[in-house]
């Protein structure tokens, strides 16, 4: 239990300070000073001491959203093998992963159409018809790169070999990454246009402590996600063994920002078909054992 605990709080501390230097890493891949790696603890510090708004009328469900999204981020920390593999790794399974990830979905885009903000609804739109395409390409991505044939618990990520398959599933979940974390050139998190965003179009409403709680979330979420890609890479092992490939991990999303410009709203959905036919591929050499 112990170890369990202490690797949410590690996960939860480092998670803003990983945003930061991703940003740091991008401006200067820019040419640009860009701003501290402690950026994120200061903005997040300073919204706490902000009074929280909404839109007057609203019904309790925004009130109650942000807790919602960020217990996800949370329990979506507790659950990764990392330190404990055996603690909840072993009991949790990557199906109830993908309905703990789609709650959180859920609770935030019923928040976002709730404040009545065209804006805000137009994101959530986009949210839930982007969500029910990147999650069978997380489900199968997963599946491919490491359980197929022995179970569906994250336990079997830390050991699965690689191959072929591994490297399918990995770009596959890599694709998935970038989408769940609203990274170019799927989203991108520096810009507020209101006619492009996705994310940010979500979280409009809001202010205050509750907007601090929905950007802390989105930081342990993207960690979370770092640290499960770097699951599927060979070398991945209880304990943080992986953690050079979730900093070669951070640098690649970083670059793949720099390089990439944002793709066109109806362009995006082809991406997530590449990510899924990626991930049915890997499934594909698994069945046929030969090259996995």
């Amino acid at each position: 239990m112990m170890q369990l605990l202490a690797q949410v709080v590690s996960i939860a501390v480092l998670a803003p300070l990983v945003q930061g230097v991703m940003k740091r890493l991008r401006a200067n891949l820019q040419g640009r000073p860009g701003p501290s790696p402690l950026q994120p603890y200061r903005d997040l510090a300073k919204l706490l001491n902000k009074e929280a708004l909404l839109p007057y009328g609203v019904s309790p469900i925004p009130l109650i959203a942000p807790g919602i999204v960020l217990g996800v981020a949370v329990t979506f920390a507790s659950v990764l093998p990392i330190v404990a593999p055996n603690a909840m790794g072993s009991i949790v399974d990557i199906i109830a992963l993908a309905f703990l990830l789609g709650l959180g979905r859920f609770a935030l885009a019923l928040a976002a159409l709730d404040t009545r903000s065209s804006f805000a609804g137009m994101a959530a739109s986009r949210e839930m018809a982007f969500g029910s395409l990147v999650e069978p390409a997380l489900l199968l991505a997963l599946l491919g790169g490491a359980v197929l044939g022995r179970g569906t618990h994250l336990s079997f990520l830390l050991d699965a070999p690689f191959g072929l398959a591994g490297m399918l599933a990995f770009a596959a979940f890599f694709l998935v990454l970038l989408a769940e974390t609203a990274r170019v050139p799927i989203d991108n998190q520096e810009t507020h246009y209101e006619l492009t965003m996705i994310h940010e179009g979500l979280v409009l409403e809001y202010s205050g402590w509750q907007l601090a709680m929905l950007q802390y979330a989105g930081y342990i979420r993207q960690l979370c996600f770092l640290v499960l890609a770097a699951m599927l890479l060979p070398g991945g092992a209880e304990g943080w063994r992986h953690l050079p490939w979730i900093l070669g991990l951070i640098g690649a999303v970083t670059v793949v920002e720099t390089l990439f410009a944002k793709l066109r709203l109806f362009e995006v959905p082809q991406l997530f078909g590449t990510a899924f036919i990626f991930a049915v591929a890997s499934i594909g050499l698994r069945v046929l054992g030969g090259l996995a």
